[in-house]
């Protein structure tokens, strides 16, 4: 059976593709894995046009055409499937991804995709591509999916527990990707790189994030791999010809001995050359844990810091304070790690059905305090960016109760967080942002590793550096 696994997640907001998109390519592992019958598989990045779409359905002919996206690009891929319906209306759509949890009954009803999946997609997929010869007679056992029946009323099936264990998801089937198709890590040690996933979930519930498929009261909010599997695939990622890899986990460090067994799993692979990045939080941090990435060769962690203004941090859920921010930069800079900030401009909560928002003194401290810290040498890098409602985030239910967005509304560079504070002006808006901007331009230009590849994005960021927020 020919499957073509398609990405529609971009470009978006000026940027490069900087790796496959791996959701993807579990689907297609855990069919040759798991699939009594023989699969033929092709994938799609991103950055690739409407019409190269259609030519490869005409000249693959796939029976299964399965696209992820996210509401960045609900739109575009909107009309997209509506494309591929016209010219191919037997070929069967299958939409994944955040988005497809998040309003599977929009995507059907707008662009005549056949079925939504919800969760986790490998198993499904599996139930799906398996039962394709009656599908319309056995959709509504499978689970985890929803579709239109033959009446044209939405139908959702019952949810499908997380995989428990998801050391029994095969390691990506990257051999479907050509590396050319992708810019590599904005800042990386080694090249060619890549990234590669060892946690599932987060237990955390940040008021600006969006993690829908964890939120389906279906199974445990996060799941690790064992430290033997990760490192096992960081081998076989070696042995391929990568030289760094970007660790996803929302958050490394969620418990804090399972994240040394990894460091010391990775670091008894032995490899020099074979450089690693991933994301933390402040909390838990040790020494211990900081000497083990260390000898991991771990050379950059990137730390959702957000703000320095505590009642920020409370007020958006972060769970930390700037005083633990600081001390687990300390502990990871003496180790000789880099430490890249992720901090945002004029964060919006609730409290008391008020809506709040982050001041112009609060985002000009945070400025302040992250020069103080990269003068210290805590930390190396920050990247700055609006707080932004997203499907399926608090963030978006707030925005919707306060009339800050509609039903219309899709993330994108439109949305404009200065149209609901106040105690700023335009101007002071706009001088903050190109301020942050240019901390965030030097930070990099002194700490360099940089990925010129992604000129876009480079390009893109120097303009907001003079001009604020582009209009």
């Amino acid at each position: 059976m020919k499957i073509l696994l398609a990405d529609s997640h971009g470009p978006i907001m000026g940027k490069d593709q900087t790796s496959a998109n791996l959701s993807l390519l579990y689907l297609g592992s855990y069919l040759r894995e798991y699939a009594d019958f023989k699969v033929e598989l092709e994938y799609i990045p991103q950055a690739k046009s409407d019409q190269y779409h259609l030519d490869r359905i005409a000249e693959f002919q796939p029976m299964i055409y399965a696209v992820s996206f996210t509401s960045f690009s609900a739109l575009v891929t909107y009309e997209l499937i509506r494309k591929i319906k016209v010219q191919f209306p037997q070929l069967i759509v299958v939409c994944g991804g955040p988005h497809s949890i998040q309003s599977s009954q929009e995507i059907l009803e707008k662009s005549g995709a056949d079925i939504c999946a919800i969760g986790e997609g490998e198993v499904t997929f599996l139930e799906i591509v398996s039962n394709i010869d009656n599908l319309e007679q056995k959709r509504e056992s499978i689970k985890g999916i929803c579709y239109m029946d033959a009446e044209n009323n939405y139908r959702r099936t019952a949810t499908r527990p997380l995989i428990d264990d998801i050391d029994s998801v095969p390691f990506p089937a990257r051999d479907l990707v050509d590396d050319a198709d992708f810019c590599g890590l904005t800042y990386s040690k080694a090249r060619p790189n890549t990234e590669m996933v060892v946690t599932r979930g987060c237990p955390l519930r940040c008021v600006f994030c969006a993690n829908p498929v964890f939120r389906l009261k279906n199974g445990p909010l996060y799941r690790g791999r064992s430290p033997e599997k990760i490192a096992e695939e960081a081998e076989e990622l070696y042995q391929m010809g990568y030289r760094e890899i970007y660790i996803h986990s929302d958050e490394l460090n969620v418990k804090l001995q399972w994240s040394i067994d990894v460091c010391k799993a990775l670091a008894a692979l032995g490899h020099d050359d074979l450089y690693f990045q991933c994301n933390l939080r402040v909390v838990p941090m040790s020494e211990e844990f900081a000497v083990w990435l260390k000898k991991a060769n771990f050379w950059l962690v990137r730390i959702g810091l957000e703000t320095t203004s505590n009642r920020v941090l409370t007020g958006i859920k972060k769970k930390m304070s700037y005083e633990k921010t600081e001390k687990a930069c300390r502990l990871l800079s003496a180790q000789g790690i880099k430490v890249f900030a992720f901090t945002m401009l004029f964060n919006y909560w609730e409290e008391d059905g008020e809506l709040q928002h982050e001041t112009v003194g609060e985002v000009r401290k945070t400025i302040k305090d992250m020069y103080s810290l990269w003068r210290k040498g805590y930390i190396h890098y920050t990247s700055w960016a609006f707080a932004c409602p997203v499907h399926g985030s608090e963030f978006y239910e707030i925005a919707l109760r306060h009339g800050m967005i509609d039903a219309n509304y899709y993330p994108g560079d439109k949305w404009n967080s200065f149209d609901y504070l106040t105690g700023i002006t335009k101007k002071e808006f706009n001088r903050t942002y190109a301020a942050a901007r240019r901390q965030q331009a030097l930070m990099a230009l002194k700490s360099g590793n940089f990925e010129w590849r992604n000129y876009k994005g480079i390009a893109r960021k120097a303009m907001t550096m003079i001009r604020g927020r582009p209009e």
